[in-house]
């Protein structure tokens, strides 16, 4: 039984036209998720899924394991679950993962010891699933189709002060780990007993847009980082 990290990187992606092999700071942007994942201690092996022959082979040109997804998996209804299930299914190394470590190329800055950290947090705590988070002190609102903003999470009248905030904090996409058992009875990336890995605030990030692809960009040139 091992450690099997699965990145999902479709080539018919819309809000960034080829995102998962345009070059991020120098390095196509799968490159630095992959990189994280074969450099981390703790996992063992790294899988790519996708339908494209182009990011299969940039995959397999940085260290990955590759599978070919199916058509069906590709489109832009189809959800993360069903892909990793296939995955896990049908690829001869991760049909023996006992942890399977779901990573999204959208957070580029994630790094190696991020992911041994949240193992081994994972373990010490005895958890079956575990996502990667930040602190986040925002006030929500809801706004109503009557133009109407609804309080989420705290009562205006009695504002608390950012220090007085309990602990919260917010998923960023980064990674999520799960047992086996959680992915084979709930086909979910999330269940059982669940836990959080705190990231830092740089790492809130994840790039759904050319503005988040120019931030963390310029974050990641400014900090000197390249892929693992």
């Amino acid at each position: 039984m091992s450690v099997v990290a699965v990145i999902c990187a479709r080539g018919g992606s819309k809000g960034i036209p080829r995102k998962n092999i345009r070059s991020f700071a120098g390095h196509p942007l799968i490159a630095w998720t992959i990189g994280a994942a074969l450099t981390a201690e703790g996992v063992d092996h790294v899988v790519l899924s996708s339908e494209d022959d182009e990011i299969l082979a940039v995959a397999e040109a940085h260290g990955a394991l590759t599978h070919r997804r199916p058509d069906a998996l590709a489109t832009d209804e189809a959800a993360t679950e069903p892909v990793v299930i296939d995955v896990l299914k049908h690829h001869p190394v991760a049909r023996q993962a006992s942890t399977v470590v779901l990573m999204q190329a959208t957070s580029p800055l994630t790094s190696p010891e991020d992911l041994d950290a949240a193992l081994q947090q994972m373990a010490a705590e005895k958890l079956d699933s575990m996502l990667s988070v930040v602190e986040n002190h925002v006030f929500q609102w809801s706004l109503g189709d009557d133009g109407t903003a609804t309080p989420l999470n705290y009562d205006p009248q009695q504002r608390p002060r950012r220090q007085d905030i309990p602990d919260r904090v917010a998923e960023n996409g980064a990674f999520y780990l799960a047992t086996r058992e959680v992915w084979e009875s709930q086909a979910c990336r999330l269940g059982g007993r669940t836990g959080a890995f705190v990231m830092q605030p740089w790492q809130a990030w994840e790039i759904d847009t050319e503005d988040d692809w120019m931030r963390l960009e310029a974050l990641a040139t400014e900090r000197g980082l390249a892929p693992a």
